[in-house]
């Protein structure tokens, strides 16, 4: 029995979570909730045959609630007990989307990123971007002196490369642990985009970037790859109707966005819609619930292209707010992850929130057809058991940074005064 306490009082923390991020995190999922409902009951009415107005209100409710308790159960562990699963949640995670990939369920088409389970369909993809977060963190924790090494490697490929060029080519130990989390962070990304989730893949190629960055991978290789994705985009974009790795719906959608035709009704028609939405808004909006584009024109407006509706109906000062919320959101996240108990705390803490912006700002890019639309959700506010259920997991585990790390006491619940948090 003493055995077993003690193995419950090392897996979880009783140290108070970080108010404020809490607060911010409920303000956003309260405005959610309130856009969802009047981004979604026209298409809940005709979903339901006219029986229910608040089909996707009253489902999200329930994912949000029960993600709330996901998230504080996964607060009150001690994160760093997640360092015992890095990699084994990486190799779940391909085998959910390489089997999605197989017997996926088809939606909208040709798109099959769903695995049914009968009673709940979930979204691989969403639980991949965690996993290379929480890959990249563990990794890049324990291999911090390899990465920062100018050793040559020992590694026999890259020993035999430099015999075969006379010592010309000799890459450090830091290249080689940098280029092995990078065929990681790419092998995953390119899972995603075979199943279809082009957007899923572009974002964890992004994020995965940006977590090498942080785990001081060498400047240079950063450069060389930012000149190849160039080359690479300019390509795709020249050629993409040529490109077998690129499905048909893929390639059409890019085509739409190069042509920026507002009277295509086919293939532009959500994204133009969309663009009619936002700018029908002005400053102010046509007031909450007024929207007319949620009507059927903007495509499942509850979902990806909620944030046109939110544009339509509060204006470019509502889209401002709930930017501003997401911002500050991220900002303490980040202070958190600066205020780590350690280096792995603050890898997880920045790859989250580094995840979380990235997937706002490329959702708008959509939505605005700043870029192609390839759709994604924005966290918080649209309609997805998932993505709500992953999105707020992640927040547990950095609720569970918070807990440990060195914050102010004003700022964090606690069970007593005495407590240092």
């Amino acid at each position: 029995m003493k055995t077993k306490n003690k193995l419950l009082s090392g897996l979880f923390v009783s140290n108070g979570m970080d108010v404020p991020f809490f607060i911010i995190m409920l303000g956003l999922m309260a405005f959610g909730l309130v856009m969802l409902l009047s981004s979604s009951y026209a298409y809940s009415y005709y979903e339901t045959d006219g029986e229910s107005s608040l089909h996707f209100f009253f489902k999200e409710i329930f994912f949000m609630a029960f993600g709330l308790s996901v998230m504080y159960f996964f607060s009150r562990l001690d994160y760093k007990k997640l360092k015992y699963f890095a990699n084994i949640a990486l190799l779940i995670s391909w085998g959910l989307v390489i089997l999605t990939i197989i017997i996926g369920k088809i939606k909208g088409g040709e798109i099959n990123r769903w695995l049914s389970l009968g009673f709940f369909d979930i979204q691989p993809s969403e639980i991949a971007k965690f996993a290379v977060v929480l890959f990249c963190a563990n990794g890049l924790d324990k291999n911090r002196k390899k990465m920062v090494s100018t050793r040559p490697s020992k590694v026999n490929w890259a020993v035999k490369l430099a015999d075969i060029t006379n010592g010309k080519v000799v890459f450090t130990e830091g290249t080689v642990t940098l280029f092995f989390y990078a065929f990681f962070v790419g092998l995953t990304a390119v899972f995603v985009l075979l199943g279809s989730h082009l957007s899923g893949a572009i974002l964890i190629l992004l994020f995965g970037v940006a977590m090498l960055w942080m785990g001081e991978g060498r400047a240079r290789w950063f450069l060389i790859g930012g000149i190849v994705a160039a080359i690479v985009l300019v390509i795709v974009i020249n050629f993409y109707d040529d490109i077998p790795i690129l499905k048909d719906y893929m390639a059409d959608r890019i085509g739409s966005w190069l042509v920026k035709d507002l009277t295509d009704t086919d293939k532009r028609w959500q994204t133009n819609h969309s663009l009619f939405a936002l700018g029908s808004g002005g400053f102010f909006g046509s007031g909450l619930g007024n929207s007319k584009q949620k009507y059927f024109y903007v495509s499942e407006s509850h979902t990806d292209f909620i944030f046109s509706i939110i544009g339509e109906e509060l204006g470019f000062v509502g889209c401002c707010l709930v930017l501003g919320l997401f911002a500050l959101l991220i900002l303490r996240g980040v202070y958190i992850g600066m205020r780590a108990r350690d280096r792995f705390g603050a890898l997880l803490a920045f790859g989250i929130m580094m995840q979380i912006g990235l997937q706002v700002a490329l959702n708008v890019a959509v939505v605005t057809d700043t870029l192609p639309n390839t759709g994604i959700s924005l966290p918080f506010f649209s309609y997805g058991g998932s993505s709500t259920l992953v999105t707020l997991g992640e927040m547990g585990f950095l609720l569970s940074v918070s807990r440990q790390a060195d914050l102010p006491k004003l700022y964090s619940f606690s069970k007593s005064k005495k407590q240092k948090v």
